[in-house]
């Protein structure tokens, strides 16, 4: 008898922000030693191993608010790929991930491209090269508002939000300083990802802009 115990685990990684996929089969988790389960950037983004007959230890560096989670799971659950089960940040309670069969994992990722290229088309984006990258800072900007991550240093919060085609720019509704984050390349992704928290600096005068190292928010 054929006994298949494979899911796929996609999960954000907490240092570069990419979203891959990595297989697990049932036989590479043992309760000996914990398995790292890495990023294609060398990364590790989540350890797992058996506990006992009946759960499995599953952790994961976070890439919303850059903790450590641990979970425990049943084993029933975890290797079940009749569903799709979401990772989430433990702080927060945004996903950040899915563990699950195969052929789910694919749909779920798919569905947000799409989703991706109707925001990208509704918001006027669809000639620009990438608006994949754009979208993934603007998330990314989105949640560290919803940290309260981001702010100026004038003391407000009260941030504007504009997307253009190749820049987010963001506004103090207070006192009207700018910060631009450009978004066209995989390094200026890491980097805004890589920033704890984004500070509008509050000055007079020319717009700063934070690419290629040129402004690192500090």
């Amino acid at each position: 008898m054929l006994i298949d115990k494979t899911i796929e685990i996609a999960l954000r990684c907490h240092h570069c922000g990419r979203l891959e996929k990595t297989k697990l089969n049932i036989f590479q988790v043992r309760d000996d030693h914990l398995l790292d389960l890495k990023c294609s950037c060398g990364s590790t983004k989540a350890r797992v191993k058996a506990k006992s007959d009946k759960y499995i230890r599953f952790e994961y560096n976070c890439f919303l608010c850059d903790d450590y989670h641990r979970r425990v799971i049943k084993k029933s659950e975890f290797w079940s790929t009749g569903s799709l089960k979401n990772l989430k940040c433990l702080n927060t309670g945004l996903e950040i991930g899915y563990y699950g069969g195969t052929d789910l994992i694919d749909e779920e990722l798919n569905k947000q491209k799409k989703e991706l290229k109707i925001l990208a088309d509704e918001l006027g984006l669809n000639d620009y090269q990438e608006p994949e990258l754009l979208l993934e800072v603007f998330n990314i900007v989105h949640d560290r508002a919803s940290l309260s991550k981001l702010y100026c240093e004038c003391g407000s919060d009260d941030i504007d939000v504009k997307l253009y085609s190749s820049k987010v720019e963001l506004t103090c509704r207070e006192c009207g300083s700018v910060l631009n984050i450009s978004a066209e390349t995989e390094e200026q992704l890491n980097e805004i990802k890589n920033k704890g928290d984004i500070v509008i600096k509050s000055i007079s005068g020319p717009e700063k802009n934070w690419s290629d190292n040129k402004y690192k928010g500090e």
